[in-house]
């Protein structure tokens, strides 16, 4: 076997051509949806608002903050909007690849050097991985911050020292900012340090680190919306994984009876909050009307994010660069998943961090770009599957010999 940095040098550079490849063909050509409403409304306004009424911007709390500053920060040094998407994507490209090598470092501390690098190749190369530095999104942001966390929980883990237990913080509370519900998982990764370590004082001091970097927006929300939260939007998805005319990936078909509910909300700065507040008693309404129906359609999330959505309105889902490696990886996930054994291992907790996402979100709905959050564990997984079938393979082999 050639020296693994040489094939770990070659995996980044055909990682990067893959990328340029999709830059090029693929890329966004302009900032559409609500990343240019919102990043219009910073440059314009001062304001992260999504609406408008009457020339006025509302603020909202609906949208992480973390992705329009990051697209903000980039606009203000690259007013030509060409330049702008360039910049953009390039350095979305460059965090893609740094992901790849704090990946294999991970996998470097789980499994042995063959198996890392498979795996790490599997990652880099993985499609909608590629495709994803080529849209104006969050997602590959998020897929660089996750990397960065377990990367960072790992070496904590590893060495208990303050410098390693503030970059997990710091890179916790960047997770917070990008993905509303993340406090959750930092909580629960926060109880899981704790039972390997025994270091209360570690977890009260990430806490607090943590604590007082989120501070500055959680005080902005309190002042506008009278609530201490990064975001509040979870109203507007339960309702839109849970009427009856939502599917996996949610519906956000209005009827009259809910566009006049919605008209009649008066603008204020508190608008998204109400608007919220609106969704979830509609959700927990629809839900009361027929509780089996609503479980019914909670399984076939579940089944939906394990494996394939049958039945996507997504263009391209079925595409088979997508639709043959989601299927190929959610079988070795689940196989290297019920092998574990060693309950002391990470490996336990990645395996529950996986299945916690997908039980949580399954609660709204699934949208085919939530899989590529949950690529990293399920790579991690597949190299545990490898690891165990070379070990069998090699046992089987002694015998024969």
């Amino acid at each position: 076997m050639k020296k693994p940095i040489y094939i770990f040098i070659s995996i980044l550079i055909v990682s990067l051509i893959a990328r340029i490849y999709a830059i090029y063909f693929y890329g966004d050509s302009h900032v559409d949806k609500e990343w240019g409403v919102i990043l219009l409304n910073l440059e314009n306004h001062n304001i992260l608002g999504y609406r408008e009424f009457e020339g006025n911007v509302l603020p909202t709390i609906y949208t992480p903050p973390l992705y329009p500053y990051f697209l903000y920060l980039i606009k203000l040094f690259f007013q030509n909007q060409d330049l702008f998407l360039i910049a953009v994507l390039n350095i979305q490209t460059i965090l893609s690849l740094v992901s790849i090598y704090f990946f294999y470092k991970i996998l470097q501390e789980l499994f042995a050097e063959q198996i890392s690098l498979i795996g790490t190749a599997i990652f880099s190369l993985y499609p909608l991985n590629v495709y994803s530095v080529s849209q104006i999104s969050s997602v590959s942001i998020q897929v660089f911050f996750i990397v960065s966390f377990f990367f960072s929980l790992i070496c904590y883990l590893k060495n208990s020292n303050f410098t390693n237990l503030f970059i997990f913080s710091l890179i916790s509370t960047a997770l917070i900012y990008l993905r509303g519900e993340f406090f959750i998982i930092y909580f629960l990764t926060l109880v899981y340090i704790f039972i390997r370590t025994k270091k209360i004082k570690a977890v009260i001091i990430s806490f607090i680190i943590s604590l007082i970097l989120v501070s500055p927006y959680l005080t902005r929300n309190y002042k506008t919306f009278g609530v201490l939260s990064i975001t509040k939007s979870s109203g507007y998805n339960l309702w839109r994984g849970n009427h009856f005319n939502a599917n996996v990936e949610g519906n956000q078909l209005h009827d009259n009876q809910l566009k006049n509910k919605v008209e009649n909300i008066l603008p204020s700065n508190r608008y998204d909050l109400e608007l919220d507040k609106m969704y979830m008693a509609e959700a927990i309404n629809n839900i009361k009307k027929d509780p089996v129906y609503f479980i019914k359609l909670y399984i076939k999330k579940v089944i939906s994010f394990l494996f394939i959505d049958l039945n996507s309105s997504y263009e391209n889902y079925y595409n088979y660069l997508n639709i043959i490696p989601k299927i190929i990886i959610s079988i070795t996930t689940l196989m290297g998943a019920l092998l574990i054994t060693r309950k002391e291992s990470i490996l336990v907790y990645f395996t529950g961090y996986y299945f916690f996402n997908i039980f949580l979100f399954s609660i709204f709905f699934i949208l085919p770009r939530y899989s590529l959050m949950l690529l990293p564990i399920q790579i991690i997984l597949t190299c545990y599957l490898i690891e165990n079938l070379k070990t069998k393979l090699n046992y089987d082999y002694k015998k024969i010999d």
